[in-house]
């Protein structure tokens, strides 16, 4: 069950690809993206609509370069929380960028809309609250899949322990409290 996610964990270092379950569904946007061009190649000979063709070579465009950056590109990402360095890494096909320092992490909350959810790593920097999304979208009716329940029961546990997160402490003024 560690394969999920490609989950790593060690005194100093925590890793997962945070997107590896996403379905890319490569072939099925391809074709689709060939089928409206070749719908809009018919439609403007027939007609004389010619503002069709250029609207299917975008659609089609759009679709074909959507499947290809889902499966090339997204699927590949992996996040790396560094404690000797002090920082959250993004590691792409492009590169390795540094996206916050560690210490400047204040939560992980889970971010729900209707039908999905998914979870938000929320820091500090410059008087500024920033929010990095940690997972894909989680449709409601997965949440028994082995790998969203992995997700739930290892590696957001794991993640909040691995920075200190579990350990808040909430103070009250007095003026604003009332006596029971």
């Amino acid at each position: 069950m560690q394969n999920y996610y490609n989950f790593t964990v060690s005194d100093n270092q925590m890793s997962y690809n945070p997107y590896w379950y996403v379905k890319s569904n490569i072939i099925l946007k391809c074709i689709s993206g060939i089928l409206v061009l070749v719908s809009g190649s018919v439609l403007s000979h027939l007609s004389d609509f010619k503002i069709g063709f250029i609207f299917s070579i975008l659609i089609s465009a759009v679709l074909i370069f959507n499947g290809i950056y889902k499966f090339v590109i997204k699927n590949k990402t992996t996040f790396i929380f560094d404690k000797t360095e002090n920082a959250l890494y993004k590691i792409t096909l492009w590169g390795k960028k540094k996206m916050i320092s560690l210490n400047n992490v204040i939560d992980i909350v889970s971010k729900s809309g209707s039908m999905s959810y998914h979870y938000v790593l929320t820091s500090k920097e410059n008087k500024k609250i920033k929010k990095i999304k940690l997972t894909s979208s989680i449709k409601n009716e997965n949440k028994s899949n082995p790998e969203v329940r992995f997700l739930e029961m290892e590696i957001i546990p794991q993640l909040e322990s691995f920075l200190n997160l579990n350990s808040k402490v909430i103070f009250f003024e007095s003026k604003y409290c009332s006596t029971i």
